[in-house]
């Protein structure tokens, strides 16, 4: 009996021995189940570890997630938020196995897109239907394909896109898609010039975009040089195009504020209940928070450049690395990484293997896009809205003209720019002048009479290019309908009885125009005298509102000085009026 008895204890030793060894050699096991995150293309990545001979068995495993964080569990879980390999490291006991689990569905990668348009061939410009008087966009493609316009989806190999709503000096944006592949364009309008902008997708490596630009007069319908042909957007701000045809140019000044390369701004601090304490700041407003445990967190409501504060909860179990991902509403991507040293007590922690965790591994999941963020400063680049186009041409390249007189057609021609009508190459067509068929502004001319800005003569002419006097301009200044608002919203001041206008036909319209002081003159106004070019300029911009401030003067003349140079304006009174008249008028943003 006794001697059963030392040979069942010894078997159970034996058997017992041979269950330990067997168990360590035994491989760690795991399940990924994967789900979708409300509201979003994100997944969850949920990971439930075991071993074959005890699969039912709920074990606690220790498991390392993809950011280094280790949970004690029956499973772990993760949120993805971008394509890649998210590794996890799971111990048990002795035992350990890493596991990756690859994420492809999230987002398409950029360089894969990139390779994919390489197969695209597009030929793309600005046109002008002259008969529905609006411009629209052009683009050829190499064979049909899938095209999608803002206006809608079709299988072409050639798309006319109107452009409705088309408003001065207010970009008009919009996305072809071509293949599933976006193609994004701008369109400005300022006055009769158009520039099309092409911009390409943004570069992460230099964290800049290359714009190509592309410039157009249909007045005369031309396509015009643009200086720089192409441009790089490596931040928010003021950019410059000057486009020219012969003796013809035009400045294009404009702000960009939908790109955004700068990822947030991020600071945590640890809190006395060792739970961490996290703000955050961007230009574009935040879009998600990604914790050190997993965990997804939706920023909602939070306009740009306004701080958000959140608290995480999770208490901190160790001393370590825990590590927060900041994603703005662009996709730039702040990793901020905080290291705990202050608990007393920690549990002892495996030494996980560095290759497969963090920044060594996944370092494209755990990495910063965009330039680090700089909240704003005073001395920031100033952002100015182009509120009225240039309107007036010089005599030449070098000169102004400023004590010229200013011919009726020329005087049609700006009224036509200011007040933004559609370009119509068939007007004169239908007009009874029978002097304007040859002219430079027949169809300003006839656009211009259309609307009652000018008047021909009784015997069906229209003398283009007679001289304007100061009599007839006050004339046009009240007649035209679109000025009777502006200009009853300037009070009288001057009270100036002049002795040459008593009497005259445009005694009434002499008195409501110089009163408002829109032409200056002494105690007589030569009202049958040639306007000047620069009493003209003066006029319209105190129409228009003209008083910058003195940082919006000194920007249209850095403007001016940079692409225009008259000979004959230095020093002159309506210097002022004169470059703006040239460039256009600039509004200082208010942010």
């Amino acid at each position: 009996m006794k001697r059963i008895t030392i040979i069942t204890i010894t078997l159970i030793i034996i058997f017992s021995v041979f269950n330990i060894s067997y168990g360590a050699t035994r491989e760690i096991k795991a399940k990924f189940t994967v789900s979708d995150i409300s509201g979003t293309k994100f997944k969850q990545i949920t990971i439930t570890p075991y071993y074959d001979y005890d699969e039912e068995r709920e074990n606690e495993y220790r498991i390392y997630l993809p950011s280094g964080y280790f949970v004690d569990g029956k499973s772990a879980s993760f949120a993805a938020d971008r394509n890649g390999k998210y590794s996890f490291t799971v111990y048990y006991g002795t035992n350990k196995k890493t596991f990756t689990y690859t994420v492809k569905n999230v987002e398409q990668a950029d360089d894969e897109d990139k390779e994919d348009k390489k197969d695209i061939s597009i030929d793309y410009k600005l046109m002008y239907d002259y008969e529905k008087k609006q411009p629209l966009f052009n683009i050829k493609l190499d064979k049909l394909r899938s095209v999608t316009t803002p206006g809608g989806t079709s299988t072409t190999n050639e798309v006319n896109y109107y452009i409705n709503n088309l408003n001065n000096n207010v970009p008009f944006d919009f996305t072809i898609i071509i293949d599933g592949h976006s193609y994004d364009f701008k369109i400005i309008k300022s006055g009769e010039f158009y520039l099309l902008v092409y911009i390409s997708p943004v570069n992460y490596n230099d964290y800049s975009t290359v714009v190509e630009y592309h410039g157009y007069n249909f007045t005369n319908n031309d396509t015009y040089t643009t200086n720089p042909p192409k441009d790089i957007y490596d931040d928010n701000g003021n950019y410059q195009v000057l486009v020219t045809s012969g003796s013809s140019q035009h400045i294009f000044n404009f702000s960009i504020t939908g790109i955004d390369y700068r990822r947030p701004f991020v600071d945590i601090t640890l809190l006395n209940d060792d739970t961490f304490y996290l703000e955050a700041e961007d230009d574009f407003g935040l879009s998600h928070i990604i914790t050190f445990d997993g965990k997804y967190v939706p920023v909602t409501n939070t306009p740009a450049k306004e701080i958000f504060e959140y608290n995480h909860d999770t208490k901190l179990r160790y001393n370590g690395e825990y590590t927060f991902v900041v994603v703005d509403k662009k996709g730039n991507r702040t990793v901020e990484t905080i290291q705990v040293k202050t608990l007393r007590s920690t549990p002892r922690n495996h030494k996980f293997d560095p290759k497969v965790h963090g920044k060594d591994y996944n370092e494209y999941l755990f990495e910063n896009i965009g330039q680090q963020y700089k909240p704003s400063k005073d001395d920031e680049e100033k952002l100015f809205d182009n509120i009225l186009p240039a309107y007036m041409n010089g005599k030449s390249l070098e000169k102004f003209g400023p004590d010229l007189p200013i011919s009726r057609a020329e005087i049609v021609t700006i009224f036509c720019r200011l007040n933004n009508l559609p370009y119509d190459n068939s007007a004169y067509l239908k007009t009874k002048f029978t002097d304007i068929q040859d002219h430079w502004a027949r169809d300003y001319i006839a656009m211009g009479s259309s609307k009652k800005y000018v008047s021909g003569y009784k015997d069906k002419t229209f003398k283009p290019d007679n001289n304007v006097t100061r009599a007839e301009f006050c004339q046009m200044l009240t007649k035209i309908s679109a000025y009777k608002t502006p200009l009853n919203a300037i009070p009288a001041s001057n009270n100036i009885s002049y002795t040459d206008i008593s009497g005259h036909w445009a005694e009434k319209e002499i008195i409501k125009i110089a009163g408002r002081n829109l032409i200056e003159s002494g105690s007589n106004f030569y009202p049958d005298r040639a306007i000047t070019r620069g009493e003209v300029v003066h006029a319209i911009n105190m129409l228009y509102g003209f008083s910058p401030s003195y940082i919006e003067l000194g920007y249209t003349n850095t403007l001016y000085n940079k692409n225009f140079g008259f000979q004959d304006i230095y020093g002159h009174k309506y210097y002022n009026d004169i470059i703006i008249s040239v460039v256009g008028m600039y509004r200082e943003k208010i942010k």
